[in-house]
C-alpha cells in the first residue's frame, strides 16, 4: 500500500514540475515575442523615400527636382523590394510644343538629356539614377526651343527639418497602436512611402500600404513630427 502511495506522490510531484516548466516556457515565449516586436525598425520597410527638394523660378518658368530612393519594381502591394537612388526633374514652361533639353553638373560630371512632356500635368520631365539627397543646390541649364535658361535650384532643407527616419520614428511613437496592429513576430506586414513636401512650409507625407491593398496616409509637420492629418483608403 505504501508503495502505491509513494508512486502516486512521485507522479504528483512530476506533474507539478511539468506545470512549472510549461509556465516558464510560455513566459520565455512571451518575452521572446515581445523582444521581437521591439526590434522592428520600420525604416527598413520604406519602399520610397523623398528626402530633398530643389526649386527655382524665373520669368514665367519654374523648375523643381526631387532626390529619392524607390523600390524596383515599383508596386503598391505592401511588400518592400530593393531600393535605388533616383533623381526626378520637372520643368513648367508657357507651352509644351517645343523641344526641351536639360543639363546639370554634379561633382564635375555632366548629366541630363532630352525632357519628355506630360500633357496631363502640362510639364516637362527627366529622370535619372543619381543620389542628390545631401546636395544644397544644383546649377541647371535648360534649352527650351530657342530660349536658353540658366538656373540655380536650391534645396528646401534647413537645419530644423527632421530627417525622414526621425520623422517616421516620431510617427511610430504617436501611432503605437496602429503600427503594433500591423506587426508580429515576423516583422511589419506592409510597406511605407515617406515623402518630403514643400508648400511654403515643409511637411512629410507618410503612406502605409498593407498587404490587403489598403492605405493609411499621414501628414506630418516636418519640423516637429506632429500628425496634422490622417486618412484611410
Amino acid at each position: 500500500m505504501r508503495y502505491f502511495i509513494g508512486i502516486k506522490s512521485r507522479v504528483s510531484l512530476w506533474k507539478k514540475i511539468a506545470a512549472v516548466f510549461s509556465a516558464l516556457s510560455l513566459f520565455m515565449l512571451c518575452v521572446l515575442f515581445s523582444s521581437c516586436q521591439k526590434a522592428v525598425d520600420y525604416y527598413d520597410y520604406v519602399s520610397e523615400c523623398r528626402s530633398n527638394i530643389f526649386l527655382a523660378e524665373t520669368d514665367g518658368f519654374s523648375f523643381r527636382a526631387y532626390a529619392l530612393v524607390r523600390e524596383t519594381p515599383y508596386n503598391s502591394d505592401g511588400v518592400v523590394m530593393q531600393t535605388a537612388p533616383r533623381f526626378e526633374t520637372y520643368f513648367i514652361a508657357p507651352s509644351g510644343d517645343k523641344e526641351c533639353t536639360l543639363t546639370f553638373r554634379v561633382n564635375g560630371k555632366e548629366y541630363g538629356g532630352d525632357m519628355s512632356y506630360d500633357n496631363v500635368k502640362a510639364e516637362y520631365y527627366y529622370f535619372c539614377s543619381l543620389d542628390l539627397s545631401t546636395a544644397a543646390e544644383i546649377d541647371v541649364s535648360i534649352l527650351y526651343g530657342e530660349t536658353s535658361l540658366s538656373l540655380t535650384a536650391k534645396s528646401v532643407l534647413q537645419d530644423d527639418i527632421l530627417s525622414p527616419k526621425t520623422a517616421l520614428e516620431k510617427l511610430c511613437l504617436s501611432e503605437k497602436e496602429f503600427f503594433a496592429d500591423m506587426t508580429d513576430a515576423y516583422g511589419f506586414a506592409g510597406e511605407i512611402y515617406l515623402r518630403l513636401l514643400y508648400e511654403d512650409d515643409p511637411f512629410y507625407y507618410v503612406g502605409v500600404i498593407g498587404k490587403d491593398g489598403k492605405t493609411t496616409a499621414f501628414l506630418l509637420n516636418a519640423k516637429t513630427g506632429k500628425v496634422l492629418a490622417k486618412r484611410q483608403s
